[in-house]
């Protein structure tokens, strides 16, 4: 998806920034923003906010924008701007980077344990700022994976919130493995729970061990 960065510039206070006015800044918070690895994979868009409007700075000639140390360039942050020619102060203006991509989403609701099926998605255009996970992108597949909760419809199909089918169920006769470097042994044992393939479960052996392993196709349980 073809990368879009829009500055938006709101700085109402022109006066200390003597020798530059505000479309310049606005003109270098977009040089400067473009240049700092904005994430990629989507539309951003940068809101830049006002400073506090009762700071009396200096007269500046000349001044650049930076990033704060710890500041990420993801959702609500801020950005610094120097006077480097004339004076010597600092200011933090904040900004809010907005990275809207396409994703799926629950076109309705879907109760908790429930295989998802296309009928239950739809693409939707987001601000993945604003969401706490990873999201299924466009073409992504999850056929067949049930919601580990319910989902509201409209919500982002995140992955903490699919899981696969189960390929065991609790009380199944498995064959753990136990794969080493150079070696294998199998040993009888019972699932202790229900797993998809790829999920971690815990299995009793037949001499009364427990242990954790991942879940593969067969009722087979690897544990390293």
């Amino acid at each position: 998806m073809l990368l879009r960065c829009v500055v938006l510039l709101t700085l109402a206070v022109a006066a200390p920034f003597v020798g530059a006015q505000p479309a310049d800044f606005a003109q270098g918070a977009r040089v400067f923003l473009e240049k700092q690895g904005l994430p990629n994979g989507g539309e951003v868009e940068v809101v830049v906010g006002e400073i506090d409007s009762r700071l009396t700075l200096a007269p500046c000639a000349r001044y650049e924008p930076f990033v704060p140390p710890g500041a990420k360039l993801w959702g609500r942050s801020s950005l610094g701007v120097r006077c480097v020619e004339g004076a010597n102060w600092t200011v933090f203006v904040p900004i809010e980077v907005r990275v809207w991509s396409v994703v799926q989403v629950a076109a309705r609701p879907i109760a908790r344990g429930r295989p998802v099926t296309q009928d239950d998605v739809r693409l939707d255009r987001v601000d993945l700022t604003r969401i706490s996970g990873s999201v299924l992108a466009a073409d992504e597949t999850f056929e067949g994976n049930v919601a580990v909760r319910s989902i509201g419809a409209g919500e982002p199909l995140r992955r903490d919130l699919l899981r696969p089918p189960p390929i065991m169920a609790a009380g199944d006769p498995v064959r753990v493995v136990y794969d080493g470097t150079g070696f294998a042994i199998s040993v009888d044992g019972k699932a202790l729970a229900p797993a998809g393939d790829g999920q971690t479960v815990r299995v009793a052996t037949a001499a009364g061990r427990v242990l954790s392993g991942v879940a593969r196709p067969g009722h087979v349980v690897v544990v390293k």
